[in-house]
């Protein structure tokens, strides 16, 4: 596999691909794909093919050298003491018996969370959605509408 030092080495690869005969291209696609190009592939769509790879490979590489370059300053920090700037909220879950408060214009809802399913205002729902939907009249997500769903990931 041919290596590109930088992105200009790789963008004039790619501009010499439209100079390259049908034979070259299809040696090329195959020195990048492993195999031999699909029969009756036109030359353009060899061409991408060809380009793509190139690309991906190129910045594979990069991403690699970048993950290996931040793995190595998480694992040198790790003895180091104090607070992550980072911290990941723990899921919230529903369990038999919990009670979840929303207020929806201007009016306080309140559901019971039973093993069979919830409970609003003494009607029985299969699911928070079905709860979520009685309360506004259209189809949503009952978990983010009650609050349980929500950004893990927490800045301090």
């Amino acid at each position: 596999m041919t290596r590109y030092g930088d992105t200009a080495a790789l963008e004039q690869a790619l501009s010499s691909l439209d100079d390259l005969s049908f034979g070259d291209l299809k040696q090329l696609y195959h020195k990048h794909h492993k195999r031999t190009p699909p029969k009756r592939i036109g030359r353009t769509l060899l061409i991408l093919a060809i380009a793509y790879e190139m690309q991906r490979k190129f910045h594979r590489v990069r991403v690699d050298r970048l993950h290996k370059r931040v793995m190595a300053q998480s694992s040198s920090s790790k003895g180091r003491q104090g607070p992550s700037k980072v911290k990941i909220a723990p899921r919230q879950s529903l369990r038999p018996g919990g009670r979840l408060v929303r207020e929806w214009r201007g009016k306080q809802y309140e559901v019971y969370v039973a093993g069979d399913g919830c409970y609003l205002d003494g009607k029985r729902f299969r699911s928070l959605s079905a709860a979520a939907e009685a309360i506004t009249g259209v189809k949503r997500n009952g978990p983010a509408f009650f609050g349980l769903r929500s950004a893990r990931v927490v800045a301090q």
